[in-house]
This record gives structure tokens, C-alpha cells and sequence, in this order.
């Protein structure tokens, strides 16, 4: 494990001053003292201008800038790019999940959260940045839904309790604690403290409010004001409980609060209630982890793909060239020959396509606009397709009108082009009929019209990456890199489906010329 440089600088955003004042406490326990503060996204920007800045803890939900706009703006800014971004969130939605780790965040921290989790988190993202490798796959946790009477069976008898104050002679927790193999006792809130922090850290503990030589709000408090043991469910245990005294034991920090004397089942509900809780915590901060883990990897395993396929098939090229040239060959060898020379060149392609894609996605990548035939590129896709459209008895129809020239790269207008000509043929039913129409307004126009129609799950994600409708072979790449290689040309694309009119596809181009300057040529 590598461990973070002293020197290391820290933006910390949250808007809770408590919450602030604790993660910067806990840094500072790990040694890290360069730690800046900011309330919200708008004043991390701020500093981000004038602060050198190795690290950005951020929490998901403040006023002004939350976390996912501020994470967003600092993926899409080269300078701030590279940064490392651990968003802080009490908020257990998958979408929120899928959501900031498609914009790039790095590590996710759940609330509550101990100076453990913290430390760890920290720790790996350190490791991260120093051995910036291929990831290793995690499984997938999955989340507890166990009811609370399967968790008496496994996480109950299993768990680790602390009993704080005289509660042995108590017949519900008597009966309860029959049930547990590992059963603690503290006789007061100093002999309580002390075990938590030198043992292993009890799985809840049930307190007494009245204690010999404290109260059991005080040990509360000091448990949740200590990142490490704030984790920890406490329920009190009390013979009188007032309404006064039930918000005073929520406010310093219990999960729940029982009257003396228990009914035995109710107890053993609870106790089983909130170790089940835990535990669900716990795999969700697993799952989110697993989650990580496999985007990072999914990411090196394109990345070694555009770097280490392209010797191999410049190699295919180059021999099926060379024996070329060295014929004379058979009509059928020499055939063959090309055949595999034009593979391996559109293999190639398609590798070195993946490379401008990436930089696309990290805005890296120079656009050459340049009068573009839009009509002529049409004919041509079509012409390649019309083989596999044969197959699956649709017909492809192309209504092109004139002068549909279009200021963009050849390149990635016949990729484009390929991509959701393709994706129609695919999704059109057997004896159906593509439309391509392709014509000169305000702007150059494609349409592809199918009578496929997107399925309703997948239209608010249509233009996702590896958004794909189950399709044995989708890689969910076609329409999120037709989107990229829009909108990098300066247009716009969008859809609308229906199960009346089908799925019409529009893509609009900037044009090359004017109609003035058009004019002007033809006289």
C-alpha cells in the first residue's frame, strides 16, 4: 500500500460546517495538512484557479454547484482533468452511482462513514494515481435483503454486540443474547470507550442512558464525533422515556430507543433490524467499489486494444501486400490476398478509429472541417450494406437531394453514417424499407427512417456509451460514437420513435457554403 504524500493538497466541498471541520480533521490525523475548503461547487472553482490541488473530496448534494455539476466541469477542463475526484453521498441510488462514474469519478465515499473508510479510500486513490495499471476484476456485491428474522439465523448469531451498563439481569436482553456467540459487557461509558477503541469494533451496541459515571448521551456523542467508531448503531435502553429525552438520544446520534422492559421479540427485531442495515451499507460501499473497479478496467482493456492491435495488423498488411508483389499469383490466391490486405486495412481503421473516439471523449481531438459530399458517402454506405440488408430481406432506399455538401471530416461522416445505417438495417423488421434522405436547408439533413421503434427503457439512454438493446453482438458503441462524431463536426442529432410512425434518426451537419456563395459559383 502506498500511502499519501504529506505534501499532497486537498480541496475538500461540503456546505455542512461540521462536516467540513471532521474530514479535515481526518486528514489531518493521516498527516495531511495542505487542505483547502470550499462550501460549494461554484467557490471550488474558485480556488481550483489559484490552488494547486492533488485531490478534491466533494459532497454529492449542496446549494449552488452540487457535486455532479462540479465533477462534470472538472472532467471537461484540461488543466483540472487529471485530478483525482472522491464524491461524499448519503444517497444509495444506483442511477447516481452509474451516473458519476460515467463522468469520470474516481472514488465514492458513503455516509455515514468512518476515519477508516476515509483513510482507505484516500490510500487507494493514491495507489491509483502511482500505478496507474490494468484494474483487477471485483466481483459484484450483492446488497442484504435478508428480513430481519433470516438475519436472526446468519448476521444476528453472528454479530459482535457491547452491552453498556447493567443490563445482564434484563430479561429481554438476557433472551436476546442467548441467541449471540460474541457478547461484550462494559460496566460503564469509560470502560465502553475504552473496548471499542482497543477491541474490534462491536457491530451495534446497547446502552443504558443512565450510566455509573457518565450518561449514555455522552458516549453516544464521543462515538459519532470519532470518524472511526461513527458508524456504529447505538440503541438505548431507558425505563423512562420522555419525548424530551427520545429527541435528545436522536440528537446525539442513536439509531433507535427502547423502553424497559422490552418485549424480547421486539428487541431482537431492532438489534436484527439495524445489523442488517450495516451490513447493507457495507455491501453498497462493496458494490459502488466493484462498480469502479470494472469501469476502470473496461476502460484499460480499450485502451491496451487501440495500442497493442495495431502492430499485429500492420504486420497482416504489410505480408498480404508483399506477396502481392511478389506474384504472379492464381486469380484465387491473389483474390484471396486482397481480400485479407482490405480486412486487415479496415481492421485498422476501425482501431484508429477508437483512438480519435477517446480523444473525442477527453477533448482532445483537432477538428479539420472540410467540404464534404454528404450524398456521395451516402450511395456508398448503402452500396457496402445492401449485402447484409439482402439477407434480412430489408430494402434500403435513399432519396438524396442536391448541392448536400457539409463542412465536416470525410472520415468521420462515414462513420457516422455507417454506424446508424447500420444499427436501422439491424432493427428493421424482415420485408421493411429504410429511408435515407439527405437534404439542404438552414443545415444539411440525414434522415434514416425504419419502422423499428427504440424500446422505452432505452430512449433517455439511447446515446449512451454501451447503451444496447440486447443484441448479440452490440457493443452499445454504434449511436454513442455517432453522437461524439456530431457533435465534435459542430452538429446535432437526435431521434423520435413511436410505435405508429417508427424511428426516425436526424442528423444535421453545418454546410459547407451559403446559398449566396453558392450562387456566386454557378454564375
Amino acid at each position: 500500500m502506498i500511502f499519501p504524500p504529506q505534501s499532497m493538497s486537498i480541496l475538500v466541498v461540503e456546505d455542512i460546517a461540521a462536516m467540513r471541520k471532521m474530514v479535515k480533521d481526518s486528514l489531518r490525523l493521516m498527516g495531511l495538512n495542505n487542505v483547502s475548503l470550499a462550501e460549494n461547487g461554484e467557490q471550488a472553482l474558485t480556488l481550483l484557479g489559484t490552488t494547486r490541488v492533488d485531490l478534491i473530496i466533494s459532497d454529492s448534494n449542496m446549494p449552488k454547484m452540487n457535486g455532479m455539476e462540479l465533477l462534470r466541469v472538472i472532467r471537461k477542463t484540461p488543466a483540472w482533468r487529471s485530478i483525482p475526484f472522491m464524491m461524499v453521498t448519503a444517497e444509495s441510488d444506483r442511477t447516481l452511482v452509474s451516473e458519476a462514474i460515467q463522468e469520470g469519478v474516481t472514488q465514492f465515499l458513503i455516509k455515514p462513514f468512518t476515519y477508516a473508510d476515509l483513510q482507505y479510500r484516500v490510500n487507494k486513490i493514491t495507489n491509483q494515481v502511482k500505478h496507474a495499471g490494468p484494474a483487477e476484476i471485483v466481483p459484484t456485491a450483492e446488497v442484504a435483503h435478508e428480513t430481519p428474522n433470516e438475519a436472526f439465523g446468519h448476521d444476528f448469531g453472528s454479530a459482535t454486540i457491547l452491552l453498556v451498563g447493567d443490563l445482564s439481569s434484563d430479561r429481554a436482553v438476557a433472551t436476546t443474547i442467548g441467541r449471540l456467540h460474541n457478547v461484550q459487557s462494559a460496566a460503564n461509558g469509560e470502560q465502553a470507550l475504552e473496548m471499542i477503541h482497543i477491541q474490534a469494533t462491536p457491530d451495534l451496541v446497547l446502552m443504558e442512558v443512565a450510566l455509573p459515571d457518565t450518561s449514555g448521551y455522552e458516549v453516544c456523542r464521543q462515538l459519532k464525533s470519532d470518524p472511526s467508531t461513527a458508524a456504529i448503531p447505538v440503541i438505548f435502553l431507558t425505563a423512562h422515556a420522555t419525548s424530551k429525552e427520545i429527541t435528545r438520544g436522536f440528537k446525539a446520534g442513536c439509531v433507535d430507543y427502547i423502553t424497559k422492559p422490552a418485549d424480547p421479540t421486539v428487541l431482537q427485531a431492532r438489534i436484527a433490524t439495524h445489523i442488517e442495515i450495516r451490513h447493507a451499507k457495507e455491501d453498497l460501499r462493496n458494490h459502488i467499489d466493484a462498480l469502479l473497479e470494472n469501469a476502470r478496467l473496461r476502460e484499460d482493456v480499450e485502451r491496451m486494444t487501440r495500442h497493442d492491435i495495431k502492430s499485429p495488423l500492420s504486420a497482416i498488411i504489410s505480408t498480404a501486400d508483399a506477396l502481392l508483389q511478389n506474384g504472379p499469383w492464381t486469380k484465387h490466391v491473389a483474390g484471396a490476398l486482397e481480400t485479407m490486405r482490405d480486412a486487415g486495412f479496415d481492421a485498422l481503421n476501425m482501431v484508429n478509429r477508437t483512438l480519435d473516439l477517446y480523444k473525442m471523449e477527453t477533448g482532445a481531438y483537432h477538428f479539420e472541417p472540410a467540404s464534404v459530399n454528404l450524398i456521395k458517402l451516402a450511395k456508398r454506405v448503402v452500396r457496402e450494406l445492401q449485402s447484409e440488408a439482402d439477407q434480412k430481406q430489408v430494402r434500403l432506399s435513399l432519396r438524396p437531394a442536391s448541392n448536400c455538401v457539409c463542412l465536416g471530416e470525410e472520415s468521420l461522416c462515414l462513420s457516422l453514417l455507417r454506424n446508424l445505417l447500420k444499427n436501422a438495417v439491424e432493427a428493421s423488421p424482415p420485408g421493411d424499407t429504410v429511408h435515407i434522405m439527405v437534404n439542404r436547408k438552414a443545415k444539411i439533413n440525414l434522415l434514416i427512417h425504419n419502422k423499428g421503434t427504440i424500446p422505452e427503457n432505452l430512449r433517455d439512454t439511447f446515446f449512451d456509451k454501451y447503451t444496447t438493446a440486447n443484441k448479440a453482438q452490440g457493443t452499445g458503441l454504434g449511436t454513442y460514437s455517432a453522437k461524439l462524431m456530431t457533435e465534435v463536426q459542430g452538429g446535432k442529432i437526435r431521434f423520435m420513435s413511436n410505435h405508429k410512425q417508427g424511428t426516425v434518426l436526424h442528423v444535421a451537419l453545418e454546410p459547407a457554403f451559403t446559398d449566396g456563395d453558392q450562387q456566386q459559383m454557378a454564375s
